[in-house]
């Protein structure tokens, strides 16, 4: 099979039970590893890949840490243009309540993409340290190349947090509405990997939404290791969290 085919905007939106999900997101990510030229098509920076990596991943994560088994939700990724990523829609006596999540990764992509460039050519690359980069990409004089050095712990936070205060605040300046969630996908591979580094994120992100004009009824962090979950409920002024 093409790498290219192993994602299909048709099936990205179909709606799932979040389990569903979640499982079916796993099994893409099985597949994306399972051969040389599935890795190169998930590292590709192309518009199906990068929206499983960047919204549906951790969409996946927050709907099953939100509904677990539950039946009556589904889940249903949006790649159109408007105001949000993705669509659930909870069965209820009354009606269907639906919930709209847009979604934001705290990530320097440029970064990331140019690792992964090294990656992809040598099969390995370094975390941290700077990039060089020379050439356009895809012309024959193209090179880039990572110098390995390494960082303190507190350094890698620090500007890991003000990375993501910076994603945070750009959703400010949109009108969106109560009825939707802000996910925010988070690093808790490297930058925020001790759970020191959660409380730290936790206050940062308290006093952030205290100072922020967010059109929102929450804003939630999802870990993309799958163990970070802080939520903040913008509804009634309060924040609440399950470390």
């Amino acid at each position: 099979m093409d790498a290219s085919e192993i994602l299909d905007r048709a099936d990205m939106e179909r709606p799932r039970s979040p389990q569903e999900l979640r499982t079916w997101a796993l099994q893409k990510c099985a597949d994306f590893g399972a051969s040389p030229e599935g890795k190169r098509f998930a590292r590709s920076g192309a518009e199906l890949p990068k929206k499983f990596y960047d919204e549906i991943l951790p969409l996946s994560i927050f709907a099953l840490h939100e509904y677990g088994s539950r039946t009556d939700v589904l889940v249903q990724t949006h790649l159109g243009n408007d105001n949000f990523d993705a669509k659930i829609e909870i069965k209820k006596a009354s009606g269907p309540q639906a919930i709209f999540v847009e979604t934001t990764y705290a990530k320097d992509g440029y970064d990331e993409s140019l690792r992964m460039e090294v990656l992809t050519r040598e099969g390995h690359v370094w975390l941290t340290g700077p990039v060089s980069v020379s050439g356009l990409r895809g012309t024959p004089n193209r090179f880039v190349s990572v110098e390995p050095e390494a960082a303190s712990h507190t350094e890698t936070v620090e500007n890991y947090l003000q990375l993501l205060e910076a994603r945070v605040v750009a959703k400010s300046q949109v009108s969106y509405g109560k009825d939707h969630v802000l996910l925010v996908a988070v690093d808790d591979y490297r930058p925020l990997v001790q759970d020191c580094d959660w409380q730290l994120l936790d206050q940062r992100a308290r006093s952030l939404i205290s100072r922020l004009r967010l059109d929102f009824g929450r804003v939630a962090m999802v870990g993309m290791a799958g163990r970070l979950f802080l939520s903040y409920d913008l509804r009634v002024g309060e924040g609440k969290n399950a470390l």
